[in-house]
């Protein structure tokens, strides 16, 4: 309702304005009118619509159902949660696209977010009500209207050789160096490193069963140094965890992503190096690639769907690679 009198108001004023002030005009009927509620005049009654709450639990339980990550979900909960809250006491009906960019605006405000994480909040929320619509707990989804919030992006860079050198060096025993090869030859996600058992490593064929994202099986390969360095900590252990890689103290658990983080942010200190483990998947997918690998084939092994995230977002096309490849093409 409220939408539609601001979009009227704006319509009238078309002829008789130039743009830039309707922009304007357009704002400040956004701001002045958010939490003002506005409902036609109607003698029918009331249906009756679950609370935000209830319908959260229920979409959730939907990702769950289609086999989505626990930590999707948990990050789902989390700015979902925060909606609810933000519209307690509202109907789901009621909250029109005005209502949705205060929250985010607000949002924004009292969190100092950057656009990129607003943007992330925005993309949930955008499956939330595509979901409400789809299923008819809506008529009409208010997420249409609002646009997806324009982003800086950053070019990311995959180590150099040399990085990759000294963080070897820079190993203070043979656990860490083996992790190091494993997230240098594999691609794996930190998480699907933590979760390797040694019964998932064939060192036969240099070959481990890796359990990805969404539950999904696929295989990766270790390199001759990987196994190496593997076969020489697998030999230092003598405790009964069947993890591939444990914490070196008793009781010797399985060393978790936060574990593995550390450690590689550890040995990047030690060479001044800005160090963290999903770089080594950056690298890892930018060196095949350079290499000649189909970045089909790359995107198998990094356990992508869709090629383009292997070939937009994790390949480092640095400028020498680039004038490497110009030269062989067009000179």
């Amino acid at each position: 309702m409220r939408e539609k009198i601001i979009g009227n108001i704006i319509l009238k004023l078309g002829s008789r304005m130039q743009k830039e002030d309707l922009d304007y005009i357009e704002i400040i009927l956004c701001e002045e009118l958010q939490g003002i509620a506005m409902t036609k005049e109607s003698t029918e009654l009331a249906e009756y619509n679950d609370s935000i709450e209830k319908l959260k639990n229920i979409f959730l339980a939907t990702l769950a159902v289609e086999n989505k990550s626990s930590n999707t979900i948990k990050q789902y909960d989390v700015h979902l949660r925060q909606f609810a809250e933000y519209f307690t006491g509202k109907d789901i009906n009621e909250i029109d696209s005005v209502d949705i960019r205060g929250f985010l605006f607000k949002y924004k405000q009292e969190r100092s977010l950057s656009n990129t994480s607003l943007n992330n909040k925005r993309c949930v929320l955008s499956s939330f009500f595509t979901w409400l619509c789809d299923e008819e707990y809506i008529s009409k989804n208010p997420m249409r209207r609002v646009k997806k919030i324009k982003t800086t992006k950053k070019k990311k860079m995959a180590y150099t050789e040399k990085e990759m050198e000294q963080m070897r060096l820079a190993c203070g025993n043979i656990r860490d160096r083996a992790l190091i090869e494993m997230l240098s030859c594999t691609g794996c996600r930190v998480s699907e490193l933590s979760g390797i058992d040694i019964s998932d490593v064939n060192f036969e064929k240099k070959e481990i069963t890796i359990l990805g994202k969404g539950d999904k099986e696929r295989s990766v390969f270790i390199s001759d140094q990987a196994s190496l360095y593997l076969d020489l900590y697998l030999n230092t252990r003598n405790d009964a965890n069947n993890a591939l890689f444990v914490t070196k103290r008793k009781p010797f658990s399985r060393l978790r992503k936060d574990g593995i983080e550390r450690i590689v942010r550890m040995l990047g200190e030690r060479c001044n190096i800005r160090a963290y483990p999903h770089k080594f998947r950056r690298t890892f997918c930018t060196r095949l690639i350079n290499r000649g690998m189909p970045a089909q084939d790359v995107a198998i092994l990094m356990g992508h769907t869709d090629v383009n995230m292997t070939c937009n977002v994790y390949y480092d096309a640095n400028s020498e690679q680039l004038y490497y490849q110009y030269k062989k093409y067009v000179a």
